[in-house]
């Protein structure tokens, strides 16, 4: 029963409420009301922020270096480890330096630099919540599908804090299938999930200066946008779409990448089931891969509140 009812019934009744009890109920009150305008607060910061985001994609072109970063921050996940932050996850731990030295997060500092001024405009907004925001985003803008998304996630404190390297998916593993389903099965994820998220190599390039992967440049990557050069795994590498699996399925175009993990798609039995109905049913893709990345982006969070705050219904 809400509490201004019980401070009319008491009132109405005759009956005085007795000044303990009032105290009591007043506080109470007090503190849903700090509550509810705390949580409209961080809406209100993480809108904002949402909106810096989209220009900045719009200056920048980034679009697949901040996928790239709420990835890499979300996957050291480890559902066989329970305690937090121990577990990994999308806590913000990317934002320091001994992570971002991981072989596999090589040139991610440049993504935090670029979003770094928001974080500076929006101290309210954690940097896993940001990571995750500018995913996410970053994937909407690129005409992507709207990826249901909640908010509230806690940062780790400290670099102590931060996983272990050896985490993350390689390019080129001798046992391709094996390698993502050991790494993404860690995660808590399935073989569905997996292709679906492989999906989003539709965006962006692969610099051999940052991963030993793809050509120093191609037709595509020569005059940018953004700095030019890298190799990319589609022709229109800023516009998310289907075109990934297309290409990777009929490899006519010797200036587009494929690497062994993108290759073994369409050749593993199980892999390939979902790889051909990505080809050609980009709706279904979509959908898949919007429910994918939200699940990857809640692994290892702590949120505050726990179930989350969603910017299009404030809860």
């Amino acid at each position: 029963m809400a509490v201004h009812h019980l401070l009319r019934r008491g009132i109405s009744s005759g009956s005085p409420l007795h000044p303990l009890r009032g105290l009591l109920v007043s506080q109470e009150f007090g503190r849903r009301q700090a509550s509810s305008a705390a949580a409209g607060d961080a809406v209100a910061e993480l809108r904002g922020a949402r909106e810096d985001v989209k220009q900045l994609l719009k200056e920048k072109s980034c679009h697949p270096i901040l996928v790239r970063l709420g990835w890499h921050d979300a996957g050291t996940y480890d559902k066989n480890i329970s305690e937090w932050p121990k577990c990994g996850g999308a806590n913000g731990s990317l934002r320091f330096e001994i992570e971002l030295k991981h072989a596999a997060n090589a040139g991610l500092v440049n993504a935090l630099k670029l979003i770094q001024a928001i974080k500076d405009k929006y101290a309210g907004v954690t940097y896993a919540d940001l990571f995750q925001l500018a995913s996410a985003t970053a994937v909407e803008e690129a005409g992507g599908p709207k990826i249901p998304m909640i908010y509230g996630r806690v940062d780790v404190s400290a670099p102590e804090q931060c996983p272990p390297e050896g985490r993350l998916p390689a390019a080129g593993p001798p046992s391709p299938a094996e390698h993502l389903r050991e790494v993404f099965y860690r995660m808590g994820l399935n073989d569905k999930e997996i292709v679906a998220l492989s999906g989003a190599h539709t965006l962006g390039r692969s610099r051999p200066e940052r991963s030993g992967w793809g050509k120093p440049e191609t037709k595509y990557t020569k005059n940018g946008p953004g700095a030019p050069g890298g190799q990319s795994w589609t022709s229109q590498w800023l516009k998310f779409d289907n075109s990934y699996f297309k290409d990777v399925k009929e490899r006519r175009d010797e200036d587009l990448l494929v690497l062994p993990t993108d290759a073994v798609l369409f050749e593993d039995p199980s892999f390939k089931i979902y790889a051909e109905k990505y080809a050609g049913d980009q709706d279904t893709f979509f959908e898949d891969y919007a429910e994918a990345h939200a699940k990857l982006s809640n692994l290892g969070s702590k949120f505050d509140p726990p179930k989350g705050v969603s910017l299009d219904i404030c809860c």
